[in-house]
Protein backbone atom coordinates (compact mmCIF):
# COMPACT_ATOMS: atom_id res chain seq x y z
CA UNK A 1 0.00 0.00 0.00
CA UNK A 2 1.54 3.28 -1.13
CA UNK A 3 0.75 6.53 0.70
CA UNK A 4 1.58 9.82 -0.99
CA UNK A 5 3.85 12.13 1.04
CA UNK A 6 1.40 14.90 0.08
CA UNK A 7 -1.49 13.09 1.79
CA UNK A 8 -3.38 15.36 4.20
CA UNK A 9 -2.96 12.98 7.15
CA UNK A 10 0.77 12.68 6.49
CA UNK A 11 0.97 16.48 6.42
CA UNK A 12 -0.75 16.70 9.81
CA UNK A 13 1.62 14.17 11.35
CA UNK A 14 4.68 15.86 9.88
CA UNK A 15 3.50 19.27 11.08
CA UNK A 16 3.26 17.89 14.61
CA UNK A 17 6.78 16.46 14.32
CA UNK A 18 8.17 19.82 13.17
CA UNK A 19 6.17 21.85 15.69
CA UNK A 20 7.47 19.80 18.61
CA UNK A 21 11.00 19.46 17.17
CA UNK A 22 10.94 15.66 17.37
CA UNK A 23 14.15 14.06 16.12
CA UNK A 24 13.05 10.42 16.31
CA UNK A 25 9.71 8.88 15.38
CA UNK A 26 8.49 5.29 15.76
CA UNK A 27 5.55 3.87 13.82
CA UNK A 28 3.86 0.85 15.42
CA UNK A 29 0.81 -1.40 15.01
CA UNK A 30 -0.73 -4.41 16.70
CA UNK A 31 -0.77 -6.71 13.67
CA UNK A 32 1.19 -7.11 10.46
CA UNK A 33 -0.23 -5.46 7.35
CA UNK A 34 -1.77 -2.45 9.09
CA UNK A 35 0.33 0.06 7.15
CA UNK A 36 3.39 0.73 9.33
CA UNK A 37 5.94 0.70 6.49
CA UNK A 38 3.66 2.71 4.19
CA UNK A 39 3.20 5.47 6.77
CA UNK A 40 6.84 5.46 7.88
CA UNK A 41 8.12 5.87 4.30
CA UNK A 42 5.46 8.51 3.51
CA UNK A 43 6.60 10.60 6.49
CA UNK A 44 10.23 10.10 5.42
CA UNK A 45 9.39 11.28 1.90
CA UNK A 46 7.54 14.30 3.29
CA UNK A 47 10.54 15.19 5.43
CA UNK A 48 12.83 14.93 2.40
CA UNK A 49 10.52 17.27 0.47
CA UNK A 50 11.03 19.79 3.28
CA UNK A 51 14.79 19.60 2.72
CA UNK A 52 15.49 17.64 5.91
CA UNK A 53 18.07 14.87 6.05
CA UNK A 54 16.04 11.79 6.94
CA UNK A 55 16.89 8.22 7.89
CA UNK A 56 14.45 5.30 8.04
CA UNK A 57 15.51 2.27 10.10
CA UNK A 58 13.81 -1.07 9.43
CA UNK A 59 13.44 -2.90 12.74
CA UNK A 60 10.43 -4.88 11.50
CA UNK A 61 12.09 -8.26 11.81
CA UNK A 62 8.75 -10.06 11.51
CA UNK A 63 8.35 -8.85 7.93
CA UNK A 64 11.27 -6.69 6.69
CA UNK A 65 10.18 -4.28 3.97
CA UNK A 66 13.31 -2.36 3.00
CA UNK A 67 15.94 -3.70 0.61
CA UNK A 68 19.39 -2.41 -0.31
CA UNK A 69 19.85 -0.76 -3.69
CA UNK A 70 23.54 -1.69 -3.74
CA UNK A 71 24.87 1.81 -3.05
CA UNK A 72 26.53 1.66 0.36
CA UNK A 73 28.97 4.33 1.60
CA UNK A 74 32.09 3.13 3.38
CA UNK A 75 31.84 4.43 6.94
CA UNK A 76 34.02 3.29 9.81
CA UNK A 77 31.96 2.46 12.89
CA UNK A 78 32.32 0.31 15.97
CA UNK A 79 28.61 -0.47 15.86
CA UNK A 80 27.16 -3.74 14.58
CA UNK A 81 24.35 -2.26 12.50
CA UNK A 82 25.27 -1.52 8.86
CA UNK A 83 25.82 2.03 7.69
CA UNK A 84 22.95 4.02 6.16
CA UNK A 85 22.51 3.44 2.43
CA UNK A 86 20.06 3.92 -0.40
CA UNK A 87 17.12 1.59 0.24
CA UNK A 88 13.80 0.90 -1.44
CA UNK A 89 10.47 -0.46 -0.28
CA UNK A 90 10.04 -4.01 -1.57
CA UNK A 91 7.56 -4.05 -4.46
CA UNK A 92 7.38 -0.25 -4.75
CA UNK A 93 9.31 2.52 -6.46
CA UNK A 94 9.94 4.37 -3.20
CA UNK A 95 13.52 5.18 -2.22
CA UNK A 96 15.27 6.94 0.64
CA UNK A 97 18.28 6.69 2.92
CA UNK A 98 17.84 3.87 5.38
CA UNK A 99 19.15 0.85 7.23
CA UNK A 100 17.83 -2.58 6.32
CA UNK A 101 16.58 -4.97 8.99
CA UNK A 102 19.37 -6.86 10.80
CA UNK A 103 19.40 -10.64 10.46
CA UNK A 104 22.33 -11.66 12.65
CA UNK A 105 21.44 -12.88 16.12
CA UNK A 106 24.25 -10.88 17.73
CA UNK A 107 22.95 -7.58 16.35
CA UNK A 108 19.38 -8.34 17.43
CA UNK A 109 20.50 -9.17 20.96
CA UNK A 110 22.58 -6.00 21.13
CA UNK A 111 19.61 -3.85 20.08
CA UNK A 112 17.55 -5.39 22.87
CA UNK A 113 20.00 -4.14 25.50
CA UNK A 114 19.05 -1.01 27.47
CA UNK A 115 20.54 2.18 25.98
CA UNK A 116 21.73 0.38 22.82
CA UNK A 117 19.28 2.10 20.47
CA UNK A 118 19.89 5.39 22.25
CA UNK A 119 23.60 5.02 21.46
CA UNK A 120 22.86 4.54 17.77
CA UNK A 121 20.52 7.52 17.79
CA UNK A 122 23.24 9.80 19.15
CA UNK A 123 25.39 8.90 16.15
CA UNK A 124 22.57 9.17 13.60
CA UNK A 125 21.44 12.56 14.87
CA UNK A 126 24.86 13.98 14.03
CA UNK A 127 23.95 13.58 10.35
CA UNK A 128 20.16 13.33 10.19
CA UNK A 129 17.42 15.76 11.17
CA UNK A 130 14.83 12.99 11.54
CA UNK A 131 15.14 9.25 12.24
CA UNK A 132 12.07 7.06 11.67
CA UNK A 133 11.70 3.51 12.99
CA UNK A 134 9.64 0.85 11.18
CA UNK A 135 8.76 -1.76 13.81
CA UNK A 136 7.52 -5.35 14.20
CA UNK A 137 3.84 -5.97 15.08
CA UNK A 138 3.26 -5.68 18.81
CA UNK A 139 1.26 -8.94 18.92
CA UNK A 140 3.92 -10.91 17.01
CA UNK A 141 6.71 -10.69 19.56
CA UNK A 142 9.11 -13.65 19.57
CA UNK A 143 12.76 -14.45 20.20
CA UNK A 144 13.77 -13.18 16.76
CA UNK A 145 12.17 -9.72 17.05
CA UNK A 146 13.12 -6.48 18.74
CA UNK A 147 10.21 -5.46 21.01
CA UNK A 148 8.39 -2.58 19.27
CA UNK A 149 7.58 -1.01 22.63
CA UNK A 150 11.33 -0.93 23.34
CA UNK A 151 11.92 0.87 20.04
CA UNK A 152 9.05 3.26 20.76
CA UNK A 153 10.48 4.09 24.18
CA UNK A 154 13.73 5.20 22.53
CA UNK A 155 11.88 7.57 20.16
CA UNK A 156 10.69 11.11 20.89
CA UNK A 157 7.21 10.20 19.71
CA UNK A 158 5.20 7.21 18.51
CA UNK A 159 2.41 6.91 15.93
CA UNK A 160 0.03 3.97 16.49
CA UNK A 161 -1.79 2.55 13.45
CA UNK A 162 -5.10 0.68 13.76
CA UNK A 163 -6.72 -1.25 10.92
CA UNK A 164 -10.45 -0.46 10.99
CA UNK A 165 -12.66 -3.53 10.92
CA UNK A 166 -9.79 -5.85 11.79
CA UNK A 167 -8.01 -4.80 14.97
CA UNK A 168 -10.31 -5.28 17.97
CA UNK A 169 -10.72 -2.89 20.89
CA UNK A 170 -9.16 -5.45 23.24
CA UNK A 171 -6.10 -5.75 20.98
CA UNK A 172 -5.72 -1.97 20.83
CA UNK A 173 -6.02 -1.64 24.62
CA UNK A 174 -3.36 -4.30 25.20
CA UNK A 175 -0.99 -2.69 22.70
CA UNK A 176 -1.43 0.78 24.22
CA UNK A 177 -0.81 -0.66 27.68
CA UNK A 178 2.44 -2.25 26.56
CA UNK A 179 3.58 0.99 24.94
CA UNK A 180 2.72 3.04 28.03
CA UNK A 181 4.39 0.54 30.37
CA UNK A 182 7.57 0.80 28.29
CA UNK A 183 7.53 4.59 28.57
CA UNK A 184 6.67 5.37 24.96
CA UNK A 185 5.32 8.83 24.14
CA UNK A 186 2.16 8.26 22.07
CA UNK A 187 1.48 11.15 19.72
CA UNK A 188 -1.76 9.75 18.37
CA UNK A 189 -3.54 7.03 16.44
CA UNK A 190 -3.99 6.70 12.68
CA UNK A 191 -7.08 4.77 11.57
CA UNK A 192 -6.44 2.75 8.40
CA UNK A 193 -9.84 2.25 6.75
CA UNK A 194 -8.52 0.35 3.72
CA UNK A 195 -10.61 -2.71 4.63
CA UNK A 196 -13.51 -0.74 6.08
CA UNK A 197 -15.56 -0.26 2.91
CA UNK A 198 -18.03 2.55 2.38
CA UNK A 199 -21.72 1.66 2.00
CA UNK A 200 -21.45 2.14 -1.76
CA UNK A 201 -18.51 -0.27 -2.10
CA UNK A 202 -20.14 -2.78 0.26
CA UNK A 203 -23.33 -2.81 -1.84
CA UNK A 204 -21.37 -3.26 -5.06
CA UNK A 205 -19.48 -6.20 -3.58
CA UNK A 206 -22.75 -7.87 -2.60
CA UNK A 207 -24.22 -7.25 -6.06
CA UNK A 208 -21.18 -8.91 -7.64
CA UNK A 209 -22.30 -12.12 -5.93
CA UNK A 210 -25.56 -11.99 -7.94
CA UNK A 211 -23.81 -11.63 -11.28
CA UNK A 212 -23.49 -15.37 -11.84
CA UNK A 213 -27.15 -16.18 -11.11
CA UNK A 214 -29.07 -12.98 -11.98
CA UNK A 215 -26.87 -11.02 -14.41
CA UNK A 216 -29.60 -8.64 -15.66
CA UNK A 217 -30.74 -7.68 -12.17
CA UNK A 218 -27.12 -7.35 -11.04
CA UNK A 219 -26.33 -4.96 -13.92
CA UNK A 220 -29.44 -2.89 -13.19
CA UNK A 221 -28.62 -2.60 -9.47
CA UNK A 222 -24.98 -1.75 -10.20
CA UNK A 223 -26.05 1.01 -12.60
CA UNK A 224 -28.40 2.53 -10.01
CA UNK A 225 -25.81 2.45 -7.22
CA UNK A 226 -23.06 3.91 -9.38
CA UNK A 227 -25.42 6.70 -10.40
CA UNK A 228 -26.57 7.48 -6.87
CA UNK A 229 -25.46 10.95 -5.72
CA UNK A 230 -26.34 10.12 -2.11
CA UNK A 231 -24.05 7.08 -1.99
CA UNK A 232 -21.26 9.12 -3.63
CA UNK A 233 -21.19 11.67 -0.84
CA UNK A 234 -18.22 11.55 1.53
CA UNK A 235 -19.02 12.12 5.20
Amino acid sequence: MHISPLNLEVERIYSQVVRNDYKTLAVVATESGEGVTSLATAIAQRSLLAGKSTLIVDLNLYHPNLESQGITPVVKSQRLLPSPELVGVIGEHTYCTGIIAPSKRGIIMELRRPDSLEGYLKEWHKEYDLVIFDTSPISRMNANNIPPERVAAAADGTIFIVMAGQTTEAMVSESVKRLNDAGAHLLGCVLNDKKNHSLKIALLLEIDKLQKYLPKIARMLRHKILGSHLLSLEI
